[in-house]
């Protein structure tokens, strides 16, 4: 009790403290950890038990508590709602999954408001007031003599246009056990952002592990709010089948009936399937295929290996990130330049 008032320790401190502990015994501490606003303990005492500590928090009092702590921390949410999700009752798990929905959709704005949409550079036979860009060259070019002469006007500049390009994007996001304990959090932020920064072209989020799941369809307009929702409340189980996931985003890409050029898969995995065909044998069906690869808790070179393998399947990039916080920045760069 001491030590949880003085705040001076890291979670997995009280986990261990905890861990002789009883019900009843985690419960009342966690009650504490309320009242002295520690939550780090709250971490470590949900670590040690989960049903023991939500009981506690299953509360006003620990709703206002993480309605404070989210304020301060875009992340503690959605972690602390993957923790209690399934003990807590119903009254109050509506109240936390709308705090972790609304810090993942705040953490989401703020990567996407930092990126580029892809654009098509356009030159113009004439120069727009507040076109931001001019063509040098092609007003040499086609003006040598007023450029001599020093009369050259707004009409005879050319002026550079950018233009949003209309992509068709499937994310194909691994949910599997192999990737548990980060993959539902970073499935809910990565769509948001996919969502934010796609928000008038055509995109679908396929999820999988043993199987694959549609979240959203590439022909169907749904909430960001309702897709982070629906992810806040799925399970990261199962083995990993790589295959099947790249499958079902191939049957979505293939509805758009237009030219190729611009669509294209976007992979989130491990790499380490085990379930399911070679997915490089898909892959090379893809118009091009993007993999965002992080190495997983075991074998992960073989991993990395598979995602290199995968992308260069796909004639698309590999990019390679250390932690799971990094995928949706990645993500926002990989847009940005397709």
């Amino acid at each position: 009790m001491e030590i949880i008032r003085k705040k001076k320790k890291k979670p997995d401190y009280y986990h261990f403290l905890a861990s002789s502990l009883d019900y009843k015994q985690v419960k009342e501490l966690t009650y504490l950890a309320i009242q002295y606003k520690n939550l780090d303990a709250i971490l470590g005492l949900l670590k040690s038990n989960v049903y023991a500590a939500t009981d506690a928090l299953d509360c006003e009092d620990g709703v206002k508590f993480f309605s404070e702590k989210s304020k301060e921390s875009e992340l503690i949410m959605p972690e602390v709602y993957f923790f209690i999700r399934r003990p807590i009752s119903e009254k109050y798990k509506k109240i936390f999954r709308r705090l972790a929905r609304q810090s993942i959709l705040k953490m989401s704005l703020k990567i996407t408001s930092k990126g580029i949409k892809g654009n098509l550079k356009k030159i113009i036979p004439h120069y727009e007031i507040g076109t931001p860009e001019f063509d040098l060259d092609e007003t040499i070019q086609h003006n040598p003599l007023k450029i001599l002469e020093k009369s050259l006007s707004y009409s005879d500049i050319y002026g550079i246009k950018r233009q949003q390009l209309k992509r068709k994007v499937i994310l194909i996001l691994d949910t599997s056990g192999s990737m548990y304990g980060k993959t539902l959090l970073n499935a809910a932020l990565t769509t948001s952002v996919l969502a934010y920064n796609m928000e008038k072209e055509d995109f679908s989020i396929v999820l999988f592990n043993s199987t694959a799941l549609v979240l959203k369809r590439i022909d169907e307009k749904k909430p960001i709010v309702r897709i982070v929702d629906e992810i806040l409340d799925s399970e990261a189980v199962g083995f990993t089948n790589i295959y099947i996931g790249l499958e079902k985003g191939l049957k979505e890409l293939n509805k758009v009936i237009k030219e190729k050029r611009n669509q294209f898969g976007i992979l989130i995995t491990d790499g380490n399937y085990n379930r399911g065909e070679d997915p490089l044998i898909i892959a090379k069906k893809y118009p091009k295929l993007h993999v965002i690869g992080m190495p997983a808790d075991n074998d992960a070179d073989k991993g990395i290996e598979t995602c290199r393998h995968i992308a260069k399947a796909g004639q698309g990039k590999y990019y390679a990130v250390s932690d799971y916080r990094e995928i949706p920045r990645a993500l926002m760069n990989l847009l940005s330049q397709t």
